[in-house]
């Protein structure tokens, strides 16, 4: 009986797959299908389903968007904290170093704090005036991310943020003005609110997906740049990627390109 349920929760698994590809242009990685089917199976008992049920149910057409938003969510990975790559932080300043009002793209942003932390690192280098632009897939991140409210972070100053009760920080309203959220899905053919960014960042995003739709996806951010422009993954997201329009530059803790034609 056991082996009769496994074999029924793997063939719901495989329909799930199927249809989050189809319907949102993702994919699951297999080092991460374990974790989806156990947030899956949390999530259809808290509506009193299982795997197979609420799949008859999606096929049925009886999923709303609020339902289908918190599966998207449960299927995409939303690690992240402030300043988790000194070292895109670091690059993105040096690159911006000369430009007067510059136009950083974080794709894969998850809940906000990679660009607020560009953010607070461009204002303490001496601009006033910046356009961060942040996307993700997950519209709940996006949500989160729009509040601007998290816990108190050292590098994160009162300059930036306000100090909330219970070590909470809430960023001042001229930050969220220069730092806007997009819901997007790099897969599809809607263009990102940001035209021309001289920076466009995704870090660990890249890995969940196979081989050619990461490069599918590294030559849709490519051509977002302008002449100039410059693309930062982190390592290892790139591997095998090529492409006439775009130069490595030297680093040895990221991937940087620069777009030469």
């Amino acid at each position: 009986m056991e082996d009769l349920d496994a074999e029924v929760s793997f063939s719901a698994l495989r329909e799930w797959l199927a249809s989050i590809e189809s319907r949102f242009s993702i994919e699951i990685d297999d080092c991460r299908q374990g974790a989806f089917e156990n947030a899956l199976t949390g999530y259809s008992e808290s509506l009193g389903e299982s795997l197979k049920t609420l799949l008859s149910r999606a096929k049925s057409g009886l999923l709303d968007s609020e339902h289908w938003s918190m599966i998207l969510h449960l299927a995409t990975n939303h690690e992240t904290r402030f300043f988790r790559s000194p070292a895109a932080i670091q690059q993105i300043v040096q690159i911006c170093k000369n430009i007067s009002h510059p136009k950083i793209l974080s794709v894969g942003c998850s809940t906000g704090e990679e660009p607020y932390s560009i953010a607070a690192a461009l204002y303490a280098a001496g601009h006033n005036t910046f356009d961060i632009h942040g996307t993700d897939i997950s519209a709940l991140c996006i949500k989160t991310a729009k509040l601007g409210i998290y816990r108190q972070h050292p590098n994160i100053s009162s300059l930036v943020a306000c100090p909330l009760p219970e070590q909470r920080m809430r960023f001042h309203p001229w930050v969220k003005g220069l730092v806007k959220f997009e819901q997007h899905n790099i897969l599809q053919d809607r263009p990102v609110q940001l035209l021309k960014p001289n920076v466009v960042i995704t870090q660990n995003m890249l890995i969940y997906y196979r081989e050619e739709t990461r490069y599918e996806i590294l030559n849709r951010l490519a051509s977002m740049l302008a002449v100039g422009g410059y693309l930062i993954t982190a390592p290892a997201e790139t591997l095998g990627w090529r492409t006439p329009a775009m130069t490595r530059v030297q680093n040895s803790q990221i991937n940087v390109f620069v777009r030469s034609s």
